[in-house]
């Protein structure tokens, strides 16, 4: 495991953010949700659902799992449950009919019990998502979200200590490979790279940068590109959590957090990127 560095470690704590993680305090407790049932709750809208179905039967491990519409939860009553939907922010643009959130987060979310309004007392996991998220997003999106929670229990299972599952330890020791970092090409979306005068993406990533349409940053996680990592942020109202993310099998590289209109990528967050390399291949 490669240490994040302690400057985005201090800017997670002073602003109390959390990321790409879930809220269990012991580790016999994620042992004990193996034999949990997933729902994956069905909500009105066809591309959501269609995106969700596809997603779990590809890419969710760690339980098992049954899909119901939410008009029809009424069956899941009794028994050892847990229940999978999204929930959207308040300042988010989509369409659907999806859940909210009291921590209005934008997110995927696994609960103890199924609710609109996710409170913090029902939340056990989830995954930060775009903001904008039409009919034709839903995809990558549900790919994502998806691969970034079976990430979570597959990685917190494992902790050696109770402690280690604590949000402070995982931000500062998120246990994906940050050697992949290494000569893998960085996508960030148009418009969502913020550089000061001659400043070169590039040149301060130390490899191949490059801003491109959402469209390419959508099929890269499509088909699952070894090649690629990618920039992408999830806004409410007191944060933008930026996140930079493997096309394939969305491992968590990096994460920091500021303020709402602190939003882009910038030569802080490139630099960042880079010392992570320069640790992954050995060097200081």
């Amino acid at each position: 495991m490669k240490k994040l560095l302690n400057t985005s470690l201090f800017i997670l704590l002073s602003l109390g953010a959390f990321a790409q993680f879930g809220n269990f305090k012991k580790r016999e407790d994620l042992e004990k949700f193996k034999d949990t049932r997933l729902i994956i709750v069905l909500l009105q809208d066809s591309a959501y659902n269609a995106s969700v179905i596809a997603a779990v039967e590809r890419y969710w491990t760690y339980t098992g799992y049954d899909f119901a519409e939410d008009t029809a939860l009424y069956r899941f009553k009794k028994g050892d449950y847990a229940y999978l939907y999204f929930s959207k922010s308040k300042g988010s643009k989509i369409k659907a009919k999806v859940a909210s959130c009291e921590e209005d987060m934008n997110a995927f979310v696994i609960t103890r019990k199924f609710s609109r309004r996710v409170t913090p007392d029902i939340l056990l996991a989830y995954a930060y998502s775009n903001n904008r998220i039409d009919t034709a997003d839903w995809e990558a999106e549900a790919t994502r979200g998806i691969q970034l929670l079976n990430n979570y229990f597959n990685y917190a299972v494992q902790v050696s200590s109770n402690s280690d599952l604590s949000a402070s330890k995982m931000m500062n020791d998120y246990p994906s490979d940050k050697s992949q970092l290494v000569d893998k090409k960085l996508l960030i979306e148009d418009k969502q790279l913020e550089l000061k005068g001659k400043e070169d993406a590039m040149t301060i990533f130390d490899g191949d940068a490059e801003e491109v349409d959402i469209e390419e940053i959508q099929k890269a996680i499509k088909w699952q590109d070894n090649s690629l990592v990618y920039f992408y942020y999830s806004k409410d109202e007191k944060y933008c959590n930026k996140l930079f993310v493997s096309a394939a099998n969305s491992e968590l590289l990096y994460y920091t957090s500021d303020t709402p209109e602190k939003c882009k990528c910038n030569a802080k967050d490139l630099k960042a990127l880079k010392e992570m390399k320069t640790k992954a291949v050995g060097g200081k």
